[in-house]
């Protein structure tokens, strides 16, 4: 399996674990080899650095699971990425793990639950086109994620591109597979405690002071403990929560910034509400019924995607001024609504179909 595990990002590490988790429940003989970027050992995984040679006609199968990966952007994203982490790229550029592969000798050979950025100037059609016919399946996460390897062409259906939903939607359930349900949070938050769980980055000095207003607001209105919880480490959103946290006189709970994501899935699975920058964070409390919402200043396709996806686009938002209402309508839908966790298990139904009917596949090239 390949990933960008090695960014020490929440969702980036947790695709891991989930495809292992669902592969090996399938096909329990399995032996499953992780490839990132640049070699690591992280959270009990062991990555090895990805030289194509490592692959080609090594492998029954091999998949690129999860993430926000499929574009062409080196020079914009990846390098600075790997530089920030004092990190070796052992191929010659990081997209190597999505694209060169797949010209790579092995019976079954797919890109699973990506989503994929609008390529702008780095659009290559031969490169796509070439891609996309090399893989036994493809899989997006979104709609508009098909829509953009489908060259934005709104006529057109690739019936080889199809939609899977996000590995997100599995990541409560790696709790119980461990049996660490309810093991972990109460180490760092009041077992007794109703709390909304926030997180954000990328946030003025202002901007932190108007968010405690905020939250200070729901917290006496509401009598939910507000808990911080850095999560894109890369960004360095501790800082921003820390500041949020200072503009409070401290009375919000602030987690460290180096939980595991054991930890960060047993603390979010035990909120009342989110709401939080981080896409994988949203997920994952939607995953469990607990209403969430994305405040972000970007309002990328992946982010529309995944709300749209659940007729909530009006919980994706970027306005400070619409702070209080959404907040509001998490606690209204908390207490009325179905939808939240029916949407859930229709999504989570509908991942284990995909990898029930790709144990099948490996069985079959197997043969």
């Amino acid at each position: 399996m390949l990933s960008f595990a090695d960014i020490n990002n929440y969702g980036d590490i947790l695709f891991s674990h989930v495809f292992k988790m669902e592969i090996e429940k399938r096909l329990p003989s399995v032996t499953i080899d992780f490839y990132t970027p640049s070699t690591i050992e992280l959270e009990n995984f062991h990555y090895e650095g990805y030289i194509r040679d490592k692959l080609d006609g090594k492998y029954d199968a091999i998949f690129l699971a999860g993430g926000e990966v499929v574009h062409l952007f080196d020079e914009r994203t990846w390098a600075p990425i790997y530089e920030k982490q004092n990190k070796q790229v052992v191929s010659k550029k990081a997209s190597d793990i999505v694209w060169d592969w797949v010209n790579c000798d092995s019976k079954f050979k797919a890109w699973l639950s990506v989503g994929v950025r609008p390529f702008g100037d780095k659009w290559d059609e031969d490169k796509i086109k070439h891609a996309v016919e090399s893989l036994e399946f493809v899989g997006c996460r979104g709609i508009l994620s098909k829509k953009i390897l489908e060259g934005s062409d709104f006529e057109k259906s690739n019936s080889k591109i199809t939609i899977t939903p996000d590995l997100g939607w599995i990541f409560p359930q790696y709790l119980d597979y461990l049996n660490l349900r309810g093991q972990v949070y109460h180490q760092y938050v009041n077992a007794e405690s109703k709390y909304l769980l926030f997180q954000v980055h990328n946030i003025t000095d202002d901007e932190a002071k108007l968010l405690a207003a905020e939250l200070l607001y729901i917290k006496k209105s509401y009598d939910l403990d507000i808990v911080l919880m850095p999560v894109i480490h890369l960004w360095k959103d501790e800082n921003y929560l820390s500041k949020i946290n200072e503009f409070a006189e401290g009375v919000f709970h602030l987690l460290k910034n180096d939980l595991t994501v054991i930890e960060m899935l047993d603390i979010i699975v035990h909120s009342q509400i989110a709401i939080t920058s981080s896409l994988h964070v949203a997920i994952t409390a939607l995953a469990d019924g607990i209403p969430a919402s994305v405040f972000n200043k970007w309002q990328g396709s992946k982010l529309q995607d995944l709300f749209g996806l659940q007729f909530r686009t009006d919980y994706l938002f970027n306005d400070f001024k619409h702070f209080r209402k959404v907040s509001e309508k998490l606690i209204r839908e908390k207490e009325k609504s179905k939808a939240v966790k029916v949407y859930a298990n229709f999504m989570q139904q509908k991942l284990y179909e995909v990898f029930d009917d790709i144990a099948i596949e490996l069985k079959k090239s197997a043969n």
